[in-house]
């Protein structure tokens, strides 16, 4: 196995890649949509958008590879860096770089590759949006085409994440660091404290707006009987494809977070209604119940029970009341025979503050 060179621009690169502020930043839909939409496009099963930092790959959005980051000196994606166009491996079993790299003799088995180097706004190639395939495989050139098509598309991404501050580079190791212990490593989403976080900020906010604010509270139904049949590696699996299918079904002014175990919290951004925030939460039942999840031997079926708490007013709201609401309407949708949406209604101001 061949390592890759580092490139010239070596710091000026990591810099740029800093100021990105995605290193361990959580799902986001705006990059999922883009590594389905290059799955589906170029038929591999599995595609990424990559950052090559400077001992790991870390991936900003993948699919059909259970994974968040890699070794650098084992990514194919710090080879293409060294590109200024798109690096394809047909078969990396033949080729000298990769043959005896243990993502090829072992998962996910990579025979095709192909990837085009993604730049910041200053033109530092940072990552890859690439694809892979377990095959020996061709791409016509209408295909390198839409390949590079959705590599710019990542770099729009990349471009309004991009941010410039003086003497960054130790700032951003420490708020990296921050990042980090605010995402749950299973899911990639934000943990329960961050989330809580989220949850104070919008009602800050809609405090000062004069509006109203909804939670969801999500469960995944029959979790333990799936562990216990099938195993807890495809327990893991549908947490994280379970997170994936959230972040894709909510509004990208919305917040999710893993509460805990198999339970997660959506904090809504601003939403009118209890109706409303229903709407969103029966987007995200059907998002997971329509689609069998890639875990165990043949794959399985999974779904979600619901429940949505909205407050009126945001003026002495407490968090934990809200929380608390959405919680006992997800009782009751377990109760109801699960994979379906309770709303508890609307809070009142009597309701947040109940006479001691």
């Amino acid at each position: 196995m061949r390592e890759a060179l580092i490139p010239h621009d070596e710091s000026r690169r990591l810099r740029s890649l800093r100021e990105t502020a995605l290193l361990d930043s959580p799902l986001e839909e705006r990059f999922e949509r883009i590594t389905r939409l290059a799955q589906r496009l170029l038929r591999t099963p599995i595609a990424a958008v990559s950052l090559v930092d400077a001992e790991r790959q870390w991936f900003k959005s993948i699919q059909g590879f259970d994974v968040r980051e890699t070794a650098r000196a084992v990514s194919f994606c710090s080879h293409t860096i060294l590109c200024d166009d798109v690096m394809i491996v047909r078969d990396a079993r033949e080729d000298p770089r990769f043959h005896d790299n243990p993502l090829v003799t072992g998962g996910p088995h990579i025979v095709f590759y192909a990837g085009c180097p993604i730049r910041t706004p200053d033109g530092s190639r940072v990552g890859s949006m690439c694809v892979v395939d377990r095959r020996f495989r061709y791409l016509s050139r209408d295909d390198v085409g839409a390949l590079r098509d959705i590599a710019r598309l990542a770099e729009q991404e990349l471009a309004q994440s991009f941010r410039r501050a003086a003497d960054c580079e130790i700032l951003d190791g420490v708020e990296a660091l921050r990042r980090a212990a605010r995402v749950d490593s299973m899911t990639g989403l934000w943990n329960r404290e961050a989330i809580f976080e989220a949850l104070e900020a919008e009602i800050l906010r809609a405090r000062r707006a004069g509006v109203g604010v909804g939670v969801i509270m999500a469960d995944i139904d029959h979790f333990k009987r799936i562990n216990d049949s099938l195993g807890h590696a495809a327990g893991d699996a549908i947490l994280r494809q379970t997170a994936k299918r959230m972040v894709g079904a909510v509004r990208e002014i919305d917040a999710v977070g893993r509460y805990g175990g198999e339970e997660f919290l959506i904090v809504l951004g601003p939403c009118e209604s209890p109706a409303a925030a229903a709407a969103v939460a029966e987007r995200v039942r059907r998002r997971i119940a329509d689609d069998r999840f890639a875990a165990g031997p043949e794959g399985c079926e999974a779904t979600v029970s619901l429940g949505v708490a909205f407050a009126m007013s945001a003026q002495g709201l407490r968090g934990e009341a809200l929380v608390e609401a959405a919680d006992c309407a997800l009782y009751r949708a377990k109760r109801a025979g699960r994979n379906q949406v309770v709303c508890g209604g609307a809070l009142t101001e009597a309701a947040e503050h109940p006479a001691a």
